[in-house]
C-alpha cells in the first residue's frame, strides 16, 4: 500500500453508499487486543516493540486471506503522510507521538485496518459508510478470530481482554458513528438528546474523535462501557440509542422546514455563495457551511451540488491532503487560500 496513491480516492466510509446516510455518515467498530506476557506499547522498549511488530506481521502472513496485505511501518513514513492517515481516520493522533516500530495493515480496500503498537499491541478497525454496525462487526469479529488463533491474547477470566487503558478492558469493543444532526442543533434540542444518550452509555466527540471540536453539526457518538457484558450486548445497546437519535433528527428537520423554511433556504444559499466567492477558508468554516448545504440537499431545498461532492471535499480540504496534492509544505495562510480554491473548483459558480 502506498499512502500517496490514496490521495485522490474517497475512502469507503465516506462514499455515501450506506443505509440511513441522510443522518449517519459512517460506522466504525474497533477492537483492542494485546499479546500475553508483553508490556503494553507505552511501557515497552524499542526492542520489545520491534519483537511485537514482527510477531504480529508474521502471524498475518500465515493467514491466506491476509498474505497480500503488506504492513507499513508507520515510523518510516514522512510526517505529512502520517498526518494524512490521521485525517483519513485510519490512525489516531496518538500514533504520531509514539516511537519505534508501529504498523498499519489495510484490508478490503481500506474498510478494515490493523494497527500494531498503537495504545495496544493490536487495534482492529472496521469502517464503512452509513449505518452498518452488524455488517462491520461480523467482518471484524472474523478478523479477530483468525488472529486469535495465531496470537496468544492477554485475557483474564474475570476481567476479559486486558488493555492498556482500563476503559477498554473486557470486550475491547468501541462502536462509533459519525452523525449529521443539524435538525437537533437548529431546534436547540441537541443538548437534551445527547444528555439522554450519555445516561445510556454513549459518549459524544467531534468529527475527528477524541479531543476534537464539534463543528458543522457533525458528531461522533460511541459506547464508553466495554466491561461487564458481551460484545453483542454492547452492540445492541448502542444501536438502540443511535436509532432513536436518527428518528429524533428526522423529526427535527421536518420541524425546521415547517416553521422556518424561508430562513433556512436563505442560509443555505448564503453558504453556497461563500463557497463560490471566498478567497480564504478555514476548516471549521468549511464544515459549518457544508453542513447547511448538506441539509438542503437531503430536504430537497438545494440541488446545485451533490452530497458525493461535499463528502469528497470533507477530506481533501484538510491540511495534509492539500499539502500531499501540492507536493510540498504550505503555510497556514496558503492552506486557507488553497482550500477556498478547491471548494470553488468543486462546487462554485453553478446556477
Amino acid at each position: 500500500m502506498m499512502v500517496s496513491s490514496q490521495v485522490d480516492i474517497v475512502p469507503p466510509w465516506l462514499d455515501n453508499s450506506g443505509p440511513e446516510n441522510d443522518v449517519v455518515i459512517s460506522t466504525r467498530v474497533r477492537l483492542a487486543r494485546n499479546i500475553d506476557g508483553r508490556r503494553f506499547p507505552g511501557e515497552a522498549s524499542l526492542f520489545e516493540k520491534k519483537t511485537i511488530y514482527e510477531e504480529i506481521t508474521g502471524a498475518l502472513q500465515t493467514i491466506d486471506r491476509y498474505k497480500s496485505c503488506a504492513a507499513i511501518n508507520f515510523g518510516t513514513l514522512p510526517e505529512i503522510e502520517q498526518q494524512f492517515l490521521v485525517e483519513e481516520r485510519i490512525v489516531s493522533p496518538d500514533f504520531l507521538e509514539s516511537d519505534g516500530d508501529r504498523g498499519v495493515v489495510q484490508i478490503d480496500s481500506r474498510r478494515y485496518t490493523i494497527l500494531i503498537n498503537e495504545e495496544d499491541h493490536l487495534r482492529i478497525l472496521g469502517m464503512d459508510s452509513g449505518y452498518r454496525p452488524d455488517e462491520v462487526w461480523d467482518s471484524l469479529d472474523e478478523i479477530d478470530d483468525n488472529l486469535g488463533k495465531k496470537l496468544n491474547y492477554a485475557y483474564d477470566g474475570y476481567r476479559g481482554f486486558l488493555t492498556s487503558c482500563p476503559t477498554n478492558s473486557g470486550t475491547g469493543l468501541r462502536v462509533s458513528f459519525i452523525l449529521h444532526l443539524p435538525g437537533l442543533v437548529l431546534t436547540k434540542t441537541i443538548d437534551q438528546i445527547l444528555r439522554g444518550a450519555s445516561q445510556t452509555g454513549i459518549s459524544t466527540r467531534g468529527f475527528f474523535g477524541e479531543h476534537s471540536m464539534v463543528f458543522g453539526s457533525f458528531f461522533q457518538l460511541s459506547n464508553y462501557a466495554t466491561l461487564g457484558a458481551s460484545e453483542q450486548s454492547f452492540l445492541t445497546t448502542t444501536k438502540e440509542m443511535i436509532e432513536k437519535i436518527i428518528e429524533h433528527e428526522r423529526k427535527a428537520r421536518k420541524k425546521v422546514v415547517r416553521y422556518a423554511k424561508n430562513e433556512l433556504v436563505d442560509r443555505i444559499y448564503r453558504a453556497y455563495g461563500i463557497f463560490s466567492f471566498a478567497k480564504m477558508m478555514t476548516i471549521d468554516e468549511f464544515y459549518n457551511l457544508a453542513s447547511l448545504v448538506r441539509l438542503g440537499i437531503y430536504m430537497d431545498l438545494f440541488k446545485i451540488v451533490s452530497v458525493d461532492e461535499l463528502n469528497r471535499l470533507m477530506l481533501i480540504v484538510l491540511p495534509a491532503h492539500i499539502q500531499m496534492a501540492a507536493g510540498k509544505a504550505l503555510s497556514p495562510e496558503t492552506l486557507a487560500e488553497q482550500r477556498a480554491i478547491l471548494v470553488k473548483t468543486y462546487l462554485g459558480g453553478r446556477t
